[in-house]
Parts: structure tokens; C-alpha cells; sequence
């Protein structure tokens, strides 16, 4: 038991963030720590997809009014086991693109490295290239019927790191 409590506690939270302008396109790279629950882990072993959920968003300070915010997005990878290939294939979910892997380990740290991703344009953020950034991750199942989701409701499944907050200037 304590042995597991150990691994629960691995570090689950986002490393390092930033955003950098190019060819008028705002990108945005992130390094994650993703220490999977026990649950997590076992379902993961046991066949169960992974669904990794990055939450963006950016926002402009006002003096006299709350914050506007210029930049909110969801992107979101699944990690599931290929029984036939004995691969592990990340799916991004919004392209469709996916990439295989020989280990979970090398499956998890690509999904750890998150590059390119463009949260906005220059049109759509101040003139004068001053806003707020924040950034976090939620590791939770992936896609499965509702009957199989009915009978794991009650396990810890879900495990989402802080937010992780800078502020961008020029």
C-alpha cells in the first residue's frame, strides 16, 4: 500500500510552458509530467484508452473591468493499445493524425512533449503583444461504450494538474 501511494504521488503537473510568434501565428509548447494514478495505470494496462486533455486559455488585463479573455481551447491526444500491432498509438483528437509507438514509456513521453499547437493569431491578441497565459492538463478514460464507463465510475480516474500561469510580453 505504500508502495502504491508512492506511485500516485509521482509528479503529475505541467513542467514548462511558453508561446512564441510565428508568421502571425501565436504557438504553444508544453512539457508535462504525467505520473498516471494506479487506477489510471491499470486500466491503461488492461486495455483501457487514455484521453489526455490540454486546457488553454488567455486573457488581457483591464483596469476597470474583469480580465477579457482572447484565447480559449481544449485540444485533446488519446493513448490506446493496439492489441494486433502491439503498439501504442497517440491520436490527436481533433486531426485525426496518430502515431505509433513500440512502449507505453515512449507513448507517454511523446505525450509529454506537446509542440506547435497555434492558440491564436496576431489579429486576435492586443497590438501590443501584452497578455496572460494559463495552461493545464487532465489525464481521464478515453473513449468507451457507456455500459463499460457505468461499471468504472467509481475508480480514480481522472487526475488534472494545476494551472500553470505566465504572462507574455514583448
Amino acid at each position: 500500500a505504500i508502495a502504491a501511494r508512492a506511485q500516485d504521488a509521482g509528479r503529475f503537473e505541467v513542467r514548462n510552458a511558453y508561446v512564441e510568434l510565428v508568421n502571425d501565428a501565436w504557438l504553444l509548447d508544453v512539457r508535462l509530467d504525467l505520473a498516471l494514478a494506479n487506477a489510471a495505470q491499470q486500466a491503461f494496462e488492461e486495455g483501457v484508452p487514455l484521453m489526455l486533455k490540454l486546457e488553454i486559455e488567455g486573457s488581457v488585463e483591464r483596469r476597470l473591468f474583469p480580465d477579457e479573455t482572447v484565447v480559449s481551447l481544449n485540444r485533446k491526444w488519446q493513448i490506446a493499445h493496439d492489441a494486433i500491432s502491439e503498439r501504442f498509438v497517440v491520436t490527436d483528437v481533433g486531426s485525426g493524425d496518430h502515431v505509433s509507438h513500440a512502449s507505453q514509456a515512449e507513448a507517454l513521453e511523446a505525450l509529454a512533449r506537446i509542440s506547435g499547437i497555434e492558440v491564436a493569431d496576431t489579429a486576435t491578441l492586443p497590438a501590443d503583444g501584452r497578455f496572460d497565459m494559463r495552461v493545464r492538463a487532465t489525464v481521464e478514460i478515453g473513449d468507451l461504450p457507456a455500459a463499460v464507463q457505468m461499471l468504472l465510475f467509481w475508480k480514480s480516474w481522472s487526475r488534472s494538474t494545476e494551472w500553470y500561469a505566465w504572462k507574455v510580453r514583448p
